[in-house]
């Protein structure tokens, strides 16, 4: 017959109180401590607590501690992208890292959640039907294709939440924060124009979200003013010598790139034809990379502040939050540019 397995008995209030020597009540006071504010309890007898906490290897139950006192002080990080971006090279890491960032400023706890994906498919906020976010008491939503549909749900339950990205729904007035891709592109044709480069073309993906209108409506801001701007949207995969040929034929001296991948395509039929970057044609980057690569750098481009867009998402969120009557939150943060060496003076 098999000997069952002793299960380990988790450390409680009760425990540390007897081991302590003090009252529940002090062991209590001291576990809900917050920093920078006064306990109203000895220093011998905090100490003792604090060691036995220690002995016993005693956790505080967070959520039940919430629970008691109305508000958690845990915020969720929700994702749409296959897999959590975990990985330092991964395009939304830097926003976690502010995300953090600011969660430890505000003295929040971080809920990530990562396992509400089925086999197949993109990840679910409702999985089941049901969200499981309600343990925290908001959260911040990334990811490159939202689904809208869960936005205006999770939107008509109260549920307090910021999104990354501009997202506007017309059933819905959400909180976001966003990059200024508007700003960013207008300036890029700027400096374009002022490099000597006449006839401009954007390249951009056939989907159209908030992010493409944006970087589209600042390229087009340019129009008239001596230039002449060109928008033709396709897929990455359709830059062809064809394509390559005629976009030269019409004179086009620089080609802004909506996204990193029609960049890279633009190149490898620029060398295909034995061409050179920027000596046959000039190519500057609006989006960085899915995943960093190791030549990114020599690339001409606009770079999006996703460290502090994650941190202000947080600092947005807790208003939300603490002021529940309050209108939605809308911020945008300004873009950087990378001068790179893909674009020339002609």
């Amino acid at each position: 017959m098999t000997k069952s397995l002793k299960r380990v008995k988790r450390a409680t209030q009760s425990d540390v109180a007897a081991l302590a020597g003090v009252s529940t009540a002090v062991v209590s006071a001291v576990v809900s401590s917050k920093p920078g504010k006064t306990i109203r309890v000895g220093k011998d007898a905090e100490k003792r607590v604090r060691e036995a906490m220690e002995t016993l290897g005693y956790a505080p139950n967070v959520v039940a501690q919430s629970l008691a006192g109305g508000k958690r002080n845990i915020i969720g990080v929700f994702t749409y992208e296959a897999i959590f971006p975990s990985d330092s090279e991964n395009f939304f890491y830097p926003f976690l890292l502010g995300i953090e960032r600011g969660a430890m400023q505000l003295g929040q706890d971080l809920l990530l959640f990562t396992s509400s994906s089925f086999e197949r498919g993109p990840r679910s906020i409702f999985p089941n039907g049901a969200s499981r976010m309600g343990v925290a008491d908001g959260a911040i939503l990334l990811g490159e294709e939202p689904d809208k549909r869960e936005l205006k749900q999770l939107h008509d339950t109260g549920f307090p939440f910021v999104t990354i990205g501009r997202r506007d729904m017309p059933d819905a007035d959400l909180s976001w924060v966003a990059a200024d891709y508007t700003a960013a592109v207008s300036d890029v044709v700027d400096r374009c124009a002022r490099y000597g480069h006449r006839k401009l073309k954007f390249v951009g993906a056939p989907q159209v979200r908030e992010q493409n209108m944006d970087r589209e409506a600042g390229f087009l801001q340019k129009q008239g003013s001596g230039l002449t701007l060109a928008v033709e949207r396709l897929p990455a995969e359709d830059i062809d010598a064809d394509w390559l040929h005629k976009c030269l034929e019409d004179g086009n001296t620089v080609v802004l790139t909506e996204t990193f991948k029609h960049a890279v395509a633009l190149e490898r039929q620029v060398a295909a034809q034995n061409g050179t970057i920027p000596g046959t044609i000039s190519i500057v980057a609006l989006a960085a990379p899915l995943n960093r690569s190791a030549d990114v750098d020599r690339w001409t481009r606009i770079s999006v502040p996703r460290e502090e867009m994650g941190e202000l998402a947080v600092r947005n969120l807790i208003s939300r939050i603490r002021t529940p009557d309050q209108g939605p939150l809308k911020a945008t943060l300004p873009c950087g540019f990378v001068s790179g060496t893909t674009l020339r003076k002609i």
